[in-house]
């Protein structure tokens, strides 16, 4: 088990429930010294798990994602049965895959491609758009990829009886949610945001992009966002994610394009990236720090990790940093 980083003492709920003192009293001093994954010793001391992460670095977007999967495959694979894979990708925008908005088309691609040929007999992909569905999913090039592979490309819009209401159990505020039902009722639920500035949410990733998966995002918007996507957590607990940082809106965000007239171009970075984890939690930290010095500056990330849904201290992560070559030769 690692040790905590130099200067952090790791302490544990029950600990920390002893000592009396407020969770913002002590993340006003350190914000992620209540989640690292290694925690007190002594006779009831709770910890949470060590995540794994991957970081893969390639220009290539399909060696990316074709060691995305070599990886995969030797750490569990997508579990035993195969009969029906939910994908969340993001198509809500109205934008080329150049400009960041949507997960890259050839990771997509990639993807369902390595699904058909490890026997995955249907994979569906439920999205409720913030642009109308008949653009954002062809200018992004995503609905080329699903036509190509058959997989099933849903706009959600226009599909309201796909969705059921369930209840979340700890949720703080998003207790009931009308939600897609292909979420809920699949053998394998994979998880594809892309890496991006938010204006509302400071960040947009994994947990973020279940916001796509439910019918009133409005409500997310009115009664405090950042739980909300902590809560939404509790409910979609996905087998992968897999974080496409092969470019990131660092500006502009989550639409991008122009930007408003007179103001600013939009930012593009290219960190040529896919980041890979069991934990959604864990996954958007690593993704984070491509914008921001510290997770912690994402608040719905340490509200997640106050939530106990994950670590989101780099330090108590046990990281990769590999080359995809590295991974595929």
């Amino acid at each position: 088990m690692t040790k905590p980083a130099a200067g952090r003492s790791a302490v544990s709920r029950r600990e920390f429930v002893k000592l009396g003192v407020g969770a913002g009293a002590v993340l006003a001093l350190n914000p992620l010294r209540l989640f690292a994954a290694e925690g007190a010793t002594g006779a009831g001391a709770t910890t949470l798990p060590q995540p794994e992460v991957w970081v893969i670095h390639d220009a290539d977007p399909a060696k990316l994602m074709r060691a995305a999967w070599k990886i995969m495959s030797q750490n569990g694979g997508l579990g035993p049965k195969l009969d029906k894979l939910t994908l969340k990708v993001n198509a809500a925008w109205d934008r080329n895959p150049d400009e960041g908005a949507n997960t890259h088309p050839v990771l997509v691609d990639t993807f369902l491609e390595l699904c058909r040929t490890a026997g995955v007999k249907k994979v569906v992909m439920p999205e409720l758009a913030c642009a109308p569905a008949e653009k954002s999913f062809v200018n992004s090039g995503i609905k080329a990829a699903a036509d190509k592979h058959h997989a099933d490309l849903i706009d959600l819009k226009k599909n309201k009886d796909l969705f059921v209401q369930k209840s979340i159990p700890g949720a703080k505020s998003l207790k009931d949610v009308m939600v897609g039902r292909d979420f809920l009722e699949t053998d394998v639920l994979i998880n594809m945001p892309v890496a991006k500035n938010h204006g509302g949410a400071t960040f947009t990733c994994g947990l973020k992009n279940w916001m796509g998966a439910v019918q009133d995002r409005g409500f997310w918007h009115k009664n405090n966002m950042h739980q909300c996507i902590a809560d939404i957590g509790l409910l979609l607990q996905p087998a992968w994610t897999i974080i496409d940082a092969t470019r990131v809106m660092a500006t502009n965000g989550p639409q991008g394009g122009p930007g408003k007239p007179g103001g600013p171009a939009t930012e593009i970075r290219k960190p040529e990236q896919l980041i890979l984890s069991r934990s959604q939690v864990a996954a958007d930290a690593v993704a984070s720090t491509i914008l921001f010095e510290s997770p912690a500056k994402v608040k719905y990330l340490v509200i997640a990790a106050e939530m106990g849904l994950g670590v989101i201290d780099p330090a108590a992560m046990k990281i990769h940093r590999l080359e995809a070559a590295s991974i595929l030769a």
